[in-house]
């Protein structure tokens, strides 16, 4: 079953945008009243007892759908939570809204562009640009699916509905951002690490590999650049140290990404069925 659920829902966040569907102002609403309830107890608490709870209610409805019409309704339940915990903004739908836009304005208006939709720092240098913007559909990649998928694949929905309300309330509860930021770094660590090593796999694996074994088991601190600098070797498409600059290193980014979670759900089969 998680084979299935992790098929589907993948499937519908690469072809579908649901961005519509995913509402979280319910949790920040709950996440602010209880700050504001419990502001005598520490951060960490008010974190912890903010997700617990309806990471907990979550596993439960899993628990209590076990066996219920051979299991269809947990099989539907998994997808809703787990493409429910995706994005939050579709990862592919951004990327090709900007790609489509970018023939028709000046490179200042894309450099604008890709900033808004993908937290690219704003820069006039054209490689300093095309580098930040590689090394965030990386980042985002993971931060929006791939972290999501592993997570649900470890702990079930559980898993995946804790690492968004994490993400959640990182960028969006003041209040408690900085123990969610420490948290959210630890969440990310196996992912990060899961997908740099694929990276290998799905490009040019030598060179990745090496660059991996470097910083591979370093602290949570170093996930970003792990994940940039790997991503970016697995490509083998820099000279001089310097990416193309005619937006063909950002399709073959995307395009690695794509080979990445086909090469993910091969892998998951096998374990499966061994």
């Amino acid at each position: 079953m998680t084979f299935i659920i992790t098929l589907i829902s993948l499937l519908i966040e690469r072809f579908f945008d649901w961005n519509h569907t995913r509402n979280w102002r319910w949790f920040t609403r709950f996440q602010n009243w209880l700050c504001v309830k419990v502001s005598a107890w520490p951060t960490n608490l008010i974190l912890a007892v903010s997700i617990a709870l309806p990471v907990m209610l979550v596993a439960l409805l899993n628990n209590a759908l076990s066996g219920v019409l051979f299991g269809l309704l947990k099989l539907i339940f998994g997808v809703v939570v787990v493409v429910y915990c995706l994005g939050p903004t579709n990862f592919w739908g951004q990327f090709y809204l900007y790609t489509s836009s970018l023939a028709k304005e000046t490179p200042v208006d894309g450099i604008e562009n890709a900033s808004a939709l993908f937290g690219v720092p704003a820069t006039v240098n054209a490689q300093e640009f095309h580098r930040a913007f590689v090394s965030a559909l990386f980042i985002e990649a993971n931060r929006r699916i791939f972290a999501v998928l592993l997570w649900y694949m470890i702990l079930g929905p559980a898993g995946a509905m804790l690492y968004r309300l994490t993400d959640i309330s990182f960028r969006k509860t003041a209040a408690v951002s900085q123990p969610a930021e420490k948290f959210k770094r630890w969440l990310d660590w196996l992912p990060v690490r899961v997908l740099s090593f694929l990276f290998a796999l799905g490009g040019h694996f030598m060179p990745v590999l090496k660059r991996w074994k470097q910083q591979a088991l370093d602290a949570p601190a170093v996930n970003e650049v792990l994940l940039a600098d790997c991503g970016i070797t697995a490509l083998d498409i820099s000279k001089d140290n310097l990416l193309p600059e005619d937006g063909t290193a950002e399709q073959e980014a995307v395009a690695l990404l794509d080979r990445v979670f086909v090469i993910t759900l091969v892998l998951l089969a096998v374990v499966v069925l061994v």
